[in-house]
């Protein structure tokens, strides 16, 4: 018998590595692959049944899964029809005292969504309304915004839901809500996993938290800390010489969104005023002048955001420009920059760290 020849030894060999190659980037392409639900814009109608009165029921202490169905038409037009686990969540606005109706968790069967709207999702965090739609519309439109700023955020998808009981066989009501993408798949976006370890805003990667605070700056949103992952989610990436990222959520306390259910009762409308707290760190005149010049040349983008959301009012979204175009005010000034930031900013002393 004659041995191979080098030629085709050769031949083998490089067709080992084109498949090698060709498994490699097929996983590294499904690995990044966006979730189906959160590849558009457009406004999807859902229904969604279940035991809506023994969810409001048991969402004061220890929330528990309930049966239900979720509905909708695909782009075909065919009925789509899935069964999914509902439960009530969050913390603020699962309580009956703050919202009327709670934040929901929906877990699918991954077998049962494959192929529809829903693919590749396993439990998802629902923002629904917790009085009126308009705040979940214009919290909406902040996650937007901040995904024009970095991919370090959540994507989310506008839906219209009609909510139908089905221990009464009644409709409840049909409003707007939204999806958040789950925190692992921002992770996998970016690279990273998520961890829990104890940090200061020091430890985390210095140029993406100066945007992500100068972003709650703008918005007017200071319901947010690192050291008690309030309204944040730390991600380490792979290459674990790199620092941490801070990922925020929930924007509902921010002034942009003004919810009427944010504000204490019985204090003065004076009280919103202050949200709009600089709560990042001290950087020099250079670090924050590049950050500025960031937010200059985007902010055509994040006015058109603004503009182009036709269901908001217009006198909202007036109302929205102006407090955005206040926040340029600032940045544009010398001495409101150093009233505002430099005044206000977090040193090392701070969180009682010795100083470098």
């Amino acid at each position: 018998m004659k041995p191979p020849s080098f030629y085709n030894l050769a031949s083998s060999a490089n067709l080992s590595i084109l498949v090698l190659l060709f498994i490699f980037i097929s996983d590294s392409i499904l690995a990044q692959r966006v979730d189906t639900l959160f590849q558009s814009d457009e406004v999807i109608n859902i229904e969604l049944r279940s035991d809506f009165s023994a969810i409001q029921k048991d969402r004061i202490e220890n929330p528990q899964y309930h049966d239900g169905e979720l509905i909708y038409k695909s782009s075909k037009g065919a009925t789509v029809r899935l069964k999914v686990k509902v439960m009530a969540r969050g913390d603020f606005r699962r309580s009956p005292e703050n919202c009327n109706f709670p934040p929901l968790a929906l877990n699918f069967k991954k077998s049962e969504v494959k192929n529809t709207l829903f693919d590749n999702q396993d439990k998802v965090k629902l923002v629904s309304p917790c009085q009126f739609d308009r705040d979940v519309i214009e919290e909406y439109l902040v996650y937007k915004m901040y995904n024009k700023i970095t991919d370090l955020s959540f994507k989310v998808r506008l839906v219209k839901i009609l909510y139908y009981d089905t221990s009464i066989g009644k409709k409840l009501f049909e409003k707007y809500s939204f999806f958040i993408e789950r925190d692992e798949q921002v992770a996998k976006r970016n690279n990273a996993v998520q961890i829990e370890k104890l940090m200061t805003p020091f430890d985390v990667e210095r140029n993406s938290f100066k945007k992500m605070t100068l972003f709650q700056y703008m918005i007017g949103n200071k319901d947010w800390f690192v050291t008690s992952r309030r309204n944040i989610i730390i991600l380490q990436p792979n290459d674990t010489l790199l620092p941490p990222y801070v990922v925020p959520y929930d924007f509902d306390f921010s002034t942009i969104v003004n919810a009427a259910y944010t504000k204490p009762k019985n204090v003065p409308d004076s009280y919103l005023e202050d949200r709009r707290q600089y709560k990042g760190l001290c950087y020099t005149n250079v670090e924050f002048r590049e950050a500025f010049d960031f937010y200059n040349k985007l902010r055509p983008e994040l006015e058109s955001l603004i503009n182009k959301m036709k269901l908001i009012p217009f006198a909202d979204k007036q109302t929205n420009i102006y407090y955005i175009d206040s926040f340029y005010e600032i940045i544009g000034s010398t001495k409101l920059v150093k009233e505002k930031f430099l005044d206000m900013c977090e040193t090392r002393k701070d969180y009682n760290l010795p100083d470098k």
